[in-house]
């Protein structure tokens, strides 16, 4: 038995076959329920099953067994044929042991009937597997979400995040939780004490009085759950955006509009993708007013959406001056890192709306995609 991304996996489970097929071996994966890597009481009681449905000695399915028979994708390199559920009566599992145990002895059973021999150990010790993925303790949620196949699709790539200020802290919030292989933190800046008010987590005073760099302090804080942040304490321009080209994507996150074209750019000439982020607000009356915008820039589509994105500063916004808007900052996070994972295939879309503007008094999403452009010429 092993631990591997966050499921119990047995191999070598002896079943008999439907059709006469006999006795042959499947694998048996349950999600595991872990505190601090270490294995908790279990939090469910359904299973997973590799191979043909497994049947009693005379042939017959073990019906009262399955409860699905749709393949899926349960881990990397994994599809599982057939779900399972059996739960004790009245109670969950005691622990992961019972959990297994109780599973491999009902299917094995069978087997056992025409081979006595049969046995699901066949190897040592249970033993722990520790991928060598990007995170330092197992990714419990994807396993439990059942969302290992859509998440492969965004796995070991290595992403550029430019500019940690708000917007770009949550990003990273988000897309360290993410299998990427590395994800680069682009920023000259200190972190200074306004910061800790517009980033994701709290921060004690003693970092604020050691004024380090953004991103190394970010990296510190992130590097506890993932283990490839690095960070470059740098400003990202003309002469340095070549930096940017190892990436396969980049979160562009800078408050400085003139900064952004070059940057864009040289992306688009490298065939880089990338979301590029920005707010704009102000004082009323009323409250503060403004839009949140996300646009998607690929090689194929960076010329029209370019006319999109601002390409001067607005030193006198309510957003240089007053920084009390996390929750904006969010959603623009939020807003670009999904734009991300859709364009990755992450997530499924109708269409191929590549920028969307959110209306902070009116809460409208007004989006905008290749054929609506199309469509006004």
């Amino acid at each position: 038995m092993t631990l591997v991304d966050g499921m119990l996996i047995v191999r070598h489970v002896p079943y008999v076959a439907p059709a006469g097929g006999g006795v042959r071996t499947g694998t048996l994966a349950v999600i595991a329920s872990l505190s601090g890597n270490v294995l908790d009481r279990p939090r469910s009681h359904t299973a997973w099953w590799v191979g043909a449905r497994p049947c009693d000695a005379n042939g017959r399915p073990l019906e009262l067994l399955i409860v699905g028979d749709d393949p899926r994708r349960i881990m990397p390199g994994v599809n599982a044929d057939l779900q399972l559920c059996n739960k004790p009566k009245g109670r969950e599992f005691h622990d992961h042991h019972e959990y297994v145990t109780t599973y491999v002895a009902i299917i094995c059973a069978h087997a056992q009937r025409l081979d006595p021999l049969a046995t699901a150990r066949v190897g040592g010790p249970p033993g722990r597997t520790t991928a060598a993925g990007p995170f330092r303790y197992a990714d419990t949620a994807t396993a439990r979400a059942g969302t290992g196949e859509a998440a492969e699709r965004i796995a070991g790539r290595s992403i550029g995040i430019v500019g940690l200020g708000g917007t770009g802290s949550y990003v990273l919030d988000l897309v360290a939780k993410c299998p990427v292989q590395a994800i680069h933190l682009y920023d000259a800046d200190r972190f200074e004490q306004h910061n800790a008010f517009r980033c994701p987590g709290a921060f004690a005073i003693e970092d604020l009085r050691a004024a380090p760099d953004k991103v190394d302090l970010l990296t510190r804080v992130y590097s506890r759950l993932h283990r490839g942040i690095v960070p470059h304490p740098m400003r990202i321009d003309a002469a340095t955006a070549p930096m940017l080209d190892l990436h396969d994507f980049v979160f562009v996150c800078v408050d400085d509009g003139a900064a952004r074209p070059p940057i864009l750019a040289h992306l688009a000439a490298r065939g880089i993708p990338y979301v590029d982020v920005g707010m704009g607000l102000s004082m009323t009356g009323d409250g503060i007013v403004g839009a949140v915008r996300t646009t998607l820039g690929t090689p194929a589509t960076h010329d029209a959406v370019a006319s999109r994105i601002p390409s001067t500063g607005d030193p006198a916004g309510l957003y240089a001056a007053n920084v009390q808007i996390a929750e904006l900052n969010a959603l623009n996070a939020a807003l670009a890192v999904m734009a991300w994972k859709r364009m990755a295939g992450f997530y499924a879309t109708g269409r191929d709306f590549d920028h969307g503007v959110f209306v902070v008094e009116t809460g409208a999403m007004h989006r905008e995609g290749r054929g609506d452009r199309e469509a006004r010429r």
